[in-house]
């Protein structure tokens, strides 16, 4: 570069161009001698106070700092330096020339590290051409690194992210993110286990048809339908009963009607489960099938009955909600409509006391 812009050198010889006037270049042992430099063109993004030359390191490492930190860094290429931001994009944001090759390697290869102030290598204001950029400047999407120019986002049909564009009314795109929700299989939301218990003085008993099976009988214990029978028409028997007297020495006739001395009905507890579907950790169960059932056996004759009953209507008895719109008054959604009960499953002993057991 020596004698091409001899103009230029002549009238900076006896300044500290590229560097602002009235610096202190009097760092003990990493002095920026007069003459390596010779120009500067300094671009930096938006910056925060002064901007100056910071250090070298000692392979050479030039850095360029503001009020914030290193904001640029570069290498020596030929006679001069090119510096890039740290934002991840690596954009060019300026050059640092020197008066030769051999100065300028001479300055950054010397073994050791050099730093400066503000006060000692700021550069001068005829040097420094600030970029100001507004808005989004580069987007980083999971942890990636930052990407800039034309950025593009798709998503397949079975993604969890739907990404749309669209421009509202004053012109300006948008971008916009649906997480779309992803609802759990059927079979999570339905019945996973059924239980049967009996548990107590009661003749009820359960029991599975065969081992793994999804089908649960119900009889009584010591109670065929011959038994019910014959009790649910004993009104057409003669009742026995004790008209002697109650005890020796005591008269008039005994108060008490005959009853028959049986013994009582001993505790019982039995449990069955069917897993619906069935699981890893157990295999009885089938898929979506549940069977309650009263079967007739070689010499039992089964006096349950299993019914189903879907639900009824409940009339609605309470005062009708309103609900204020503006200036009229209207009847609450769903308050003109009746509720229906649940659906039941019944089980009884037909022609036993209604019913009942």
């Amino acid at each position: 570069m020596e004698g091409i812009f001899l103009e230029f050198e002549n009238e900076n010889a006896l300044r500290a161009y590229p560097f602002a006037g009235g610096r202190d270049p009097s760092a003990e042992g990493s002095a920026i001698p007069d003459g390596v430099f010779i120009d500067a063109a300094i671009y930096p993004v938006n910056p925060s106070g002064t901007v100056y030359l910071s250090s070298v390191s000692e392979d050479g490492l030039f850095s360029v700092s503001d009020g914030t930190g290193v904001i640029m860094t570069g290498r020596p290429d030929g006679a001069s330096v090119e510096f890039t931001d740290l934002s991840g994009l690596s954009r060019p944001c300026g050059v640092l020339c020197a008066s030769s090759v051999d100065a300028l390697s001479e300055f950054a290869h010397r073994g050791y590290e050099m730093r400066y102030t503000a006060d000692q290598a700021a550069f001068a204001a005829s040097c420094l051409f600030p970029v100001s950029v507004g808005g989004v400047t580069s987007i980083t999407v999971g942890g990636a690194g930052p990407a800039a120019g034309d950025v593009s986002f798709v998503n397949g049909a079975d993604d969890e992210v739907r990404v749309s564009s669209g421009t509202l009314e004053d012109g300006r795109k948008t971008l916009r993110f649906d997480v779309l929700p992803r609802p759990s299989a059927a079979e999570d939301l339905s019945v996973r286990r059924v239980i049967c218990v009996v548990d107590g003085q009661t003749p009820f008993r359960i029991s599975k048809l065969a081992p793994g099976s999804n089908t649960v009988a119900l009889q009584l214990e010591g109670i065929d339908r011959e038994d019910v029978c014959a009790a649910a028409h004993r009104e057409l028997s003669f009742m026995p009963a004790d008209t002697c007297s109650c005890g020796e020495g005591e008269d008039g006739p005994c108060d008490k009607s005959y009853e028959d001395a049986g013994e009582p009905l001993p505790e019982t507890y039995q449990l069955e489960e069917v897993f619906v579907p069935p699981t890893s950790e157990n295999a009885d169960g089938a898929e979506n099938a549940f069977y309650l059932v009263v079967p007739n056996e070689v010499g039992y004759a089964n006096p349950l009955s299993i019914t189903l009953e879907d639900g009824v209507v409940s009339p609605k008895t309470t005062e009708p909600e309103v609900v204020v719109n503006g200036m009229g008054v209207e009847l609450a959604e769903g308050e003109t409509m009746d509720s229906v009960t649940s659906n039941a499953v019944i089980i009884q002993v037909p022609g036993l006391s209604g019913g009942a057991l």
